[in-house]
């Protein structure tokens, strides 16, 4: 067997169900978080700014408000971390990344549907 299909094998049995993510969508994630010896679920609600589309290594760059400071984080959809994803609202939009949401001040961007 070739090396790529050995690395396909193993990635389609450790791949979780993921939903039909878009750029512009306010999801909901669920991920596992390991603080020593204790492991504890944290929700994530944010929006999805950027996405990165290599087969099954598919990484979203998502962006959330947190006390007046914007937040963002790269993370792979099949990462063993992500125990859920939950797509709360989608809004239209006509791009592809979402960068310019960075100099966008507060919350106004999640008032335009």
């Amino acid at each position: 067997m070739f090396q790529t299909q050995i690395l396909r094998q193993y990635d389609l049995k450790y791949q979780i169900a993921i939903p039909q993510l878009k750029v512009g969508q306010l999801i909901l994630l669920n991920i596992q978080i390991q603080e020593g010896a204790k492991s504890r679920l944290q929700k994530y609600k944010a929006l999805i700014i950027s996405k990165k589309q290599k087969g099954l290594t598919q990484n979203i760059t998502v962006r959330k408000i947190f006390q007046k400071i914007g937040v963002e984080q790269t993370l792979p959809l099949n990462s063993i971390q992500i125990k859920k994803i939950q797509i709360l609202k989608k809004y239209s939009i006509k791009q592809a990344k979402l960068y310019y949401i960075r100099n966008i001040i507060g919350q106004s961007f999640f008032t335009k549907e």
